[in-house]
């Protein structure tokens, strides 16, 4: 017979690794399903218009969205309104809307050559139908422009593209930056423009054809051989360039916007916005009423109400306050106009005159690929700092999600605990 002390010392059985497996995931589907319940996705109460836009008028639409929820919940009778608003980067939403993972009524990214890409992706699986409808109107205007400092430009009055390139070749001490094609809209649109004016076409004539010939990317090669810096963000790029002056970086592409709002800042040199002679991106924030399985007739005429609403002049008006040009027209004769849009915030007070690039007019599959043209010519340098701090690798994701797991390991532990003594 076994000794009362021996039974004491026999092994206890563990737990099993399916069971702590099932608490850890228990805990994230519960902690999703709080942040769900508590942004008011499971109100029944209202109905909820999902508007996804692209990041850079979150400040507007946070603004203005707000009163048109009260003035329709004020004038309509039936269930209220609620407008969730969901800033993303027009790349990344692209791809979201295309594979149903996010199901917007609403998609707004910063240009409307993001469209054409959503109608073949969303085609690539396994839709028939256009996602995007035809007529999509824009909301508010930025152009893509060339930023460079007002002495460097006096110097070398630079007017385009081209005078960049040539500046790449002959400049030892030239420098040049824009945020990868694969991230952001503005480094998608200075892509977009390199590649029109290196093949010499127009929008309608680019062909995937053009993107492999030599001569096209001996051209992309010669400019983007000079670039120190391909980041995420366009903001993070402007704010780099202003902080670190002309020593560090000559030339950006960045939006009209940008320059005025860095202007402020700016103590000794200004930053001026140079409009490519050859031709530049109005980023036009279009407005487009999905045509998915998911939007129904209700949802349309309340973004409908909603359209109508961002087109009136009042609001139109306070997207100047936020370095946008409205998608309306306005009197010339506005004051405000005249305050953000002037030669001494360092842009043009009107368009009028500037050349424009027909984007849309570019096919879906040569836009696709566009980018990869990007990734053939640009620069590796080992000086460059082309790893920027708002950049994620898939080594960074790998250790957020590491170190996640971690922290909820460590705050189940005293659950698992317990479930074991019960357990044994």
């Amino acid at each position: 017979m076994q000794s009362k002390d021996m039974r004491s010392r026999t092994p206890k059985r563990s737990l099993p690794a399916i069971i702590i497996l099932v608490i850890i995931l228990g805990g994230v589907v519960s902690l999703d399903l709080t942040r769900r319940y508590l942004s008011g996705e499971f109100d029944t109460d209202s109905i909820r218009i999902e508007f996804l836009y692209s990041s850079e008028k979150e400040r507007w639409l946070n603004t203005v969205v707000p009163k048109f929820e009260r003035e329709w919940n004020l004038n309509t009778s039936g269930k209220p309104v609620s407008i969730v608003l969901t800033p993303i980067g027009s790349g990344k939403g692209t791809i979201q809307v295309a594979t149903s993972a996010m199901k917007p009524i609403i998609w707004s990214p910063a240009s409307s050559y993001w469209l054409p890409i959503l109608n073949l992706y969303w085609k690539d699986n396994n839709h028939k139908n256009n996602i995007v409808y035809i007529d999509n109107p824009s909301l508010v205007v930025t152009p893509t422009i060339i930023a460079t400092w007002e002495s460097y430009n006096q110097k070398n009055n630079i007017t385009g593209f081209d005078d960049l390139r040539e500046l790449a070749i002959l400049d030892p001490n030239f420098t040049f930056a824009h945020t990868s094609p694969f991230e952001s809209n503005s480094g998608f649109g200075a892509v977009i423009m390199e590649t029109l004016i290196a093949a010499n076409k127009n929008p309608k004539e680019l062909t995937l054809d053009d993107l492999a010939k030599d001569d096209v990317q001996r051209w992309m090669r010669d400019l983007e051989g000079t670039a120190i810096e391909y980041g995420a963000s366009t903001g993070f790029l402007a704010k780099m360039m202003a902080r670190n002056g002309p020593s560090r970086l000559k030339v950006a592409v960045l939006y009209e916007n940008l320059i005025i709002e860095k202007n402020k800042e700016l103590k000794n040199e200004k930053l001026v916005a140079i409009y490519p002679e050859e031709g530049t991106i109005l980023n036009d924030h279009p407005y487009a009423i999905l045509n998915a399985p998911w939007v129904n007739e209700v949802h349309i005429q309340i973004a409908q109400d909603l359209l109508e609403f961002l087109h009136r002049s009042s609001i139109q008006a306070e997207s100047i306050n936020f370095g946008f040009r409205p998608a309306i027209k306005l009197s010339t004769e506005n004051d405000l106009i005249k305050e953000k849009f002037s030669k001494e915030n360092g842009v043009r007070e009107s368009l009028e005159g500037v050349r424009t690039i027909a984007v849309n007019e570019i096919s879906g599959e040569v836009l696709e690929r566009i980018p990869d043209l990007w990734t053939a010519t640009r620069s590796y340098s080992k000086d460059s700092n082309l790893k920027n701090s708002n950049s994620l690798t898939f080594l960074d994701y790998i250790t957020i999600t590491l170190i996640g797991s971690v922290i909820i390991f460590m705050v189940s532990s005293p659950v698992i605990k317990k479930i074991k003594k019960h357990y044994l």
